[in-house]
């Protein structure tokens, strides 16, 4: 505002208006009514300076060239209402890519100018970005959010590079937080806690219902603060959340050693599935190897019709067991190990692990049958065991589902038997480790009086 009343008072404003007008003239353009309105010039000055591209003429001494008799006036007048201009929070922090400020781009997604924008948005960080930084990590979060915030202001730089800005608002990196959020929570249920402040209670949701309040919100504030070129920043932000998403899927994909989802449909239909008696498993020792493939295949091929058949897994264990160092092997365990975990199969699916390990000394577990062998060393008392595989899990997948839980059971475990030490540090790991989440306040309700002062 100082700017703009340092303008009019110095006769920059005069002088920049005449050359605008001449401007829409060449341009074959009308002359808007707000210009005629001489009682009102710092409204006028405000629609100059909306003007992208003549803000870029003048700037490159197109319109006023070295040449004009004005230029020698308004060159000094301009300058120094450049630099006022800069002293303003918005302009010095903000993004504008006419300007060529490139530090906005990293400040711009921490300011907002208006009230509205901001409580919306910092609503949305709040809801997507607990979810996000408790199923990733802090430190993988705060770099998700400056990545979805710098890729905003270049999609908006590229698709409006005489945009004279500046450009404020979290909404980019929000809509990139969202696009992540999206491809990792979409399909998943997730346990809530709804209140309102006199009643409260949890229920189960999907990953995507914050999607509808979200695009909601987004036609409100284009309805209401119409910045129709702020749409490329909110379209770069959320293509660039999606992108980190899917990155971040591979990884996690390809980090569980391709393991499978199994849909409840699938589930009920393998729980028929009883694996046959040992005898009918066997396969001969003396096989050659033209049969063991010709085997192989067959088994291969009726595992393509229906890949969670338990009886074709434990045949295809058996014959590859034939040469435990290979990695057909391995794979093959994999598979049936796994199917007999998501199908609960404990006694089954603790012989098979023994007979896995017996031949093959450095099994390769999915984080499934890991915390399924968890579970059952807890249930049957062998706590130090259980506390290897959780171990494990916390090193290789921190934020695996179920893993918080299972913890919780190895606490409960400990101090059935007597072991009240351990089962402090494993609640106190619980606190540590997920922070803010129901089963820490459950842990942090299960530690002595000093341990629990300490959580706090």
């Amino acid at each position: 505002m100082q700017a703009v009343s340092w303008a009019r008072s110095s006769g920059l404003l005069e002088i920049e208006l005449e050359v605008y007008q001449e401007y829409l003239q060449r341009r074959h353009e009308a002359i808007p009514d707000i210009l005629h309105d001489t009682k009102k010039p710092t409204a006028i000055f405000q629609y100059l300076i909306q003007d992208d591209r003549f803000q870029s003429a003048l700037r490159q001494h197109i319109l006023i060239p070295p040449a004009d008799p004005r230029f020698a006036n308004w060159s000094p007048k301009r300058k120094t209402f450049e630099e006022k201009l800069d002293q303003s929070l918005a302009y010095r922090f903000g993004y504008s890519p006419a300007r060529k400020n490139y530090l906005g781009i990293t400040t711009y997604m921490f300011l907002h100018d208006g009230l509205i924008p901001l409580v919306g948005n910092m609503l949305f960080l709040w809801f997507v970005g607990s979810w996000i930084e408790i199923g990733i990590g802090r430190i993988l979060y705060l770099g998700i959010y400056f990545m979805t915030g710098a890729f905003s202001a270049l999609a908006f730089g590229f698709i409006h590079p005489f945009n004279q800005g500046p450009l404020l608002s979290a909404s980019g990196a929000i809509a990139g937080l969202m696009g992540t959020y999206l491809l990792i929570y979409c399909g998943q249920r997730s346990r809530v806690l709804c209140s309102l402040g006199f009643c409260s209670r949890h229920t189960t949701v999907f990953g995507w219902f914050l999607f509808p309040f979200w695009i909601s919100k987004e036609v409100y504030l284009f309805a209401n603060f119409p910045k129709t070129q702020e749409v490329a920043a909110h379209a770069g932000g959320l293509l660039a959340g999606i992108m980190i998403g899917l990155t971040f899927r591979a990884h996690e994909e390809k980090q569980a050693g391709g393991e499978e989802i199994l849909t409840e449909p699938q589930a009920r239909a393998s729980q028929g599935a009883l694996l046959l008696p040992e005898q009918h498993l066997h396969i001969p020792e003396d096989l050659s190897g033209k049969e063991a493939a010709s085997l192989r295949k067959k088994i291969l091929g009726a595992l393509k019709k229906d890949p969670h058949n338990l009886t074709d897994l434990a045949r295809l264990f058996h014959l590859d067991k034939r040469n435990p160092k290979s990695d057909q092997f391995h794979r093959s365990a994999g598979r049936l190990l796994q199917q007999l975990a998501a199908l609960k199969r404990y006694p089954d699916l603790y012989e098979y692990f023994e007979e896995y390990k017996k031949e093959s000394p450095s099994p390769r577990l999915q984080p499934s049958v890991m915390l399924a062998l968890a579970e059952i060393h807890i249930r049957s008392g062998r706590t130090s065991q259980a506390a290897r595989f959780l171990l494990l899990l916390i090193k290789q997948r921190p934020q695996y589902p179920g893993l918080p839980s299972c913890l919780f059971q190895l606490g409960n475990a400990y101090r059935e038997q007597g072991q009240e030490e351990r089962a402090e540090k494993c609640f106190q790991l619980i606190c540590k480790q997920y922070p803010q989440t129901i089963i820490s306040q459950q842990a942090e309700e299960m530690l002595t009086p000093p341990y629990s002062i300490m959580v706090r």
